[in-house]
């Protein structure tokens, strides 16, 4: 036997090798989670998100000023999203206060292509400033116009667009949360996306109302009160609210103006407050705003390109500036404590990024009264204030 063939004899007679066992396809999971801006768990047909808000403020005014100094815990919230088969949408947002919790806003909404209706406790359509996220808020605090613009309250809206044009219109108690009489609200606003980074609209509440506001307070822009209902003091009848704003937003720049006028009946007198503001910012290291949003289109806020922390460890720096001005009916004076007639308050301040989760933002506050105001027992015809926030958001 050749040795060719006895190699070939040996090669049959050898134990065939196995192959080896194919690898198992391990099933793709019925479900996703992550972070997007919030935590999520994300199904075929569900998804569900959590985002939260802590923010902490200093406020610091003048020795001999009427207001103490303090600190305060100024928003603590939860915010529980859901949405289902492309169609169906839930929102809840707790709010933590000092004496318990209460609720902001909690709405079942249903989405019609770019239309979304909505039924329970949420924002009426009016005021960008009131509109837009407080995540991103360039400023510290609201304007002094804020106090008079509705904010969430129990009703129906509907929000959406058509291409360029968004809208928003609903139906409300009109007193921010239970109501006891059978008068409500009506809300509608209208907004343009005309070119770019611009936009312009208008919005307007009209409705009747019968509420005591004696002791409640007109505050400031620092949060603090130039003035106080009288005893007696009530609210009545025919109220009307009128509103246009505008916004520019390119790269690091962006700008807002407000235009507000108030009308009602205040003891069978009709009181008018009307005024507006004037805010800009400026990112100094570069990084860009962007819109976000369909039926109320606002701006997501700046996330550092460089982190803090991270070379070259400086975040992102941002300067603010708002000037505002409230005019005050003299009609009003037999029904408040102070009438000054005119308050302009001025704000300067600079924001600092650390990461797109935290935020540091310091502002200085003037207020000036064009007639002199009693606080305290004191007079005063301005008021300066140092206001610092600390912002932790996810």
């Amino acid at each position: 036997m050749t040795l060719l063939a006895l190699l070939l004899a040996l090669a049959r007679e050898s134990p065939q090798q196995e192959e080896p066992p194919k690898t198992q396809e391990i099933p793709k999971a019925d479900f996703d989670a992550g972070y997007d801006g919030g935590f999520f768990i994300k199904g075929k047909n569900a998804k569900l998100a959590l985002e939260g808000l802590l923010q902490v403020n200093g406020v610091f005014f003048e020795p001999d000023a009427a207001h103490e100094s303090e600190f305060v815990l100024r928003r603590m919230r939860l915010e529980f999203t859901g949405e289902f088969f492309d169609r169906w949408y839930f929102h809840i947002e707790p709010k933590f206060v000092s004496d318990g919790v209460e609720l902001e806003e909690a709405w079942l909404g249903v989405k019609f292509d770019t239309h979304l209706v909505m039924f329970g406790r949420m924002k009426e359509p009016f005021s960008w400033e009131e509109l837009a996220s407080q995540r991103h808020m360039d400023m510290i605090n609201f304007s002094i116009l804020n106090q008079f613009v509705p904010a969430e309250d129990h009703g129906i809206t509907v929000i959406g667009n058509f291409g360029v044009l968004e809208y928003g219109v609903g139906f409300y108690n009109g007193t921010g949360g239970d109501d006891t009489t059978s008068d409500k609200d009506g809300a509608l606003r209208v907004a343009l996306h005309s070119w770019r980074g611009f936009q312009f609209g208008g919005s307007v509440t009209a409705g009747r109302q019968e509420t005591d506001v004696s002791g409640a307070e007109l505050r400031t822009e620092a949060r603090v009160p130039w003035a106080e209902f009288l005893p007696g003091t009530e609210i009545e009848d025919e109220r009307v609210r009128l509103g246009a704003e505008a916004a520019f937003l390119e790269g690091p720049f962006a700008a807002t103006v407000e235009l507000i006028h108030v009308r009602q009946e205040i003891n069978e007198t009709t009181i008018d407050f009307t005024g507006g503001y004037l805010q800009a910012s400026y990112v100094l290291t570069g990084e860009g705003k962007s819109w976000k949003g369909e039926g109320v289109r606002i701006w997501k806020g700046v996330k550092p390109e460089r982190p803090f922390l991270k070379d070259p460890e400086i975040g992102a720096w941002q300067l603010v500036a708002r000037w505002s001005r409230l005019n005050v009916d003299r009609d009003l004076t037999p029904f408040v404590t102070n009438n000054p007639r005119r308050i302009d308050s001025f704000t300067f301040g600079i924001n600092w990024y650390a990461n797109e989760f935290v935020k540091v933002k310091v502002n200085y506050l003037r207020t000036i009264y064009e007639e002199d105001v009693v606080l305290a027992g004191k007079t005063r015809d301005n008021e300066d204030a140092l206001i610092f926030q600390l912002q932790i958001m996810f």
